[in-house]
């Protein structure tokens, strides 16, 4: 019996970017505060979250265009096409420079600056344009300041390499944590830690969160999404807890996650299918 697929999960701290009391210091625009529950929750009434393009592969969107979560007009998330300066990863800026974030007052764009001096893991806070108006980071070219929670529960700011997909991130490390700015739709992703393991049959992770496999981190206890079984989905953290997303048929849809190849949980319809890389899980698939 053939495998079935399970797309990328996202998960992660949701990082708010807004005004910054930390160690970074001042208005600096870098991301601050507390988790919000990562990128794959699908609008708030349950609905289906749109995909018209591949974060991971970047594929569906026209030249100059990056594919990346994003708000939706009608509340939600979803991928989008969002045009822009610079491409995150592929470092695309003249020499010299960098593409990130940046901000002048209320909004937020990804454009190409003056490249930071730090490495990923260093510490780094924010620097202006020569004139003061614009707002971004020390850090060097792929990689952006985030707030990171120290054993004493204090706030330090480190680099974290951009990412779009698990490939760009050297284990333990994934491509999971999602950064969200004030002035801007666009949900990009850094590589983080996931979250702590867990069983997928038995679930058992503590409201909201939800167990879901990650093909980069195993089985991990991340904020749970709201799309019914058998709609649409982008992410395994787009589903209700005990489904996961994958490949059935012609698209990516949430199916109930079953023991394999028998046994309880089952299935009330269709075929328990292996899960890849998940020994003893499998999706129902029709």
């Amino acid at each position: 019996m053939s495998s079935v697929l399970v797309v990328g999960l996202m998960v992660g701290a949701c990082r708010n970017s807004n005004n910054n009391t930390g160690d970074a210091g001042g208005d600096s625009g870098l991301s601050n505060g507390g988790r919000d529950g990562g990128g794959g929750t699908p609008d708030e009434d349950g609905g289906d979250p749109p995909q018209v393009c591949d974060v991971a592969r970047q594929q569906g969107c026209s030249a100059g265009a990056l594919c990346l979560r994003g708000l939706l007009e009608g509340g939600g998330q979803g991928n989008r096409c969002f045009p822009g300066e610079c491409d995150l990863v592929a470092q695309n800026c003249p020499a010299g420079n960098k593409c990130t974030y940046v901000r002048q007052g209320s909004e937020t764009t990804r454009r190409c600056v003056p490249d930071g001096t730090v490495t990923e893991g260093g510490a780094c806070e924010s620097t202006t344009t020569p004139g003061g108006d614009f707002f971004y980071d020390t850090c060097k070219a792929g990689l952006y300041c985030t707030d990171q929670t120290g054993p004493d529960g204090g706030t330090t700011f480190a680099c974290q390499k951009f990412c779009y997909g698990s490939e760009q991130c050297t284990a333990p490390r994934d491509c999971v944590e999602v950064l969200r700015f004030t002035g801007s739709d666009e949900l990009p992703r850094v590589c983080g830690q996931a979250g702590p393991g867990c069983d997928l049959l038995a679930q058992g992770c503590a409201s909201p969160l939800g167990c879901y496999p990650s093909p980069g981190s195993g089985a991990v206890c991340v904020t749970a999404g709201a799309v019914e079984e058998g709609s649409p989905c982008a992410y395994s953290n787009d589903c209700r807890p005990g489904s996961a997303c994958v490949k059935d048929g012609a698209g990516l849809v949430c199916r109930k996650l079953c023991r394999a190849p028998s046994g309880e949980p089952g299935c009330a319809s269709g075929r328990c299918e292996p899960l890849q890389n998940f020994a003893g899980v499998g999706a129902c698939v029709q």
